[in-house]
């Protein structure tokens, strides 16, 4: 799994889910499941790191409580922002996110105020959108390495984990240039699910 993946809950999970019995923090990913956002958008959005959200999504899977949404070519080229199939010259489309999250922020655009940013779920929306997970964390370096070290250090940050990192940032001017890193190397913007709940 890569994290660009959509899946929706199935008819079995309908029939079986007053039987069926979870924690609440599976509940809530399995529950985040709704055939239109991928399994990285879905694991931010339950809050959950995505190497939590891999091993449950295969025991979803596995129990036939979700399936994989199939998607058109016309809804591919959409989401991934290409307007005709000439544009894209692989034969083997790259790994993106299938489902763009919507535009939050960009270089040019202050964040709006909002609560602290979860520097976990920074990380792994960075690592979703690598083709593997040796690759995403690459990226989570280079992206960390266009922060000024200053700004880190107004947070005590002093390292990056790149699993379960439970570091909030609080610092505005932080949090924008952690938006404006990821978007020079990811080139996408970060969804609304990195901040936590004000």
């Amino acid at each position: 799994m890569t994290g660009t993946e959509i899946y929706k809950r199935t008819a079995a999970y309908e029939r079986d889910s007053d039987k069926i019995r979870l924690h609440a923090p599976e509940w809530k990913l399995l529950l985040a499941f709704d055939g239109q956002r991928t399994l990285a958008e879905v694991a931010l959005s339950a809050e959950a790191s995505f190497a939590e959200a891999l091993p449950l999504t295969e025991k979803f899977l596995a129990r036939d409580w979700v399936a994989e949404q199939p998607i058109t070519l016309d809804q591919y080229l959409k989401r991934t922002g290409a307007s005709e199939l000439s544009g894209i010259s692989a034969a083997v489309p790259p790994a993106v996110v299938i489902h763009a999250p919507e535009i939050t922020s960009t270089p040019e655009t202050p964040l709006p105020q909002r609560g602290a940013m979860r520097l976990s779920a920074v990380v792994d929306f960075i690592i979703s959108h690598a083709d593997n997970s040796l690759l995403g964390q690459l990226a989570a370096y280079r992206v960390f390495l266009r922060v000024p070290h200053e700004l880190l250090q107004t947070e005590d940050i002093v390292s990056i984990n790149l699993a379960n990192d439970s570091s909030l940032i609080r610092n505005v001017a932080l949090q924008q240039a952690i938006t404006e890193a990821v978007h020079e190397i990811v080139k996408r913007p970060l969804p609304d699910s990195v901040f936590a709940a004000a």
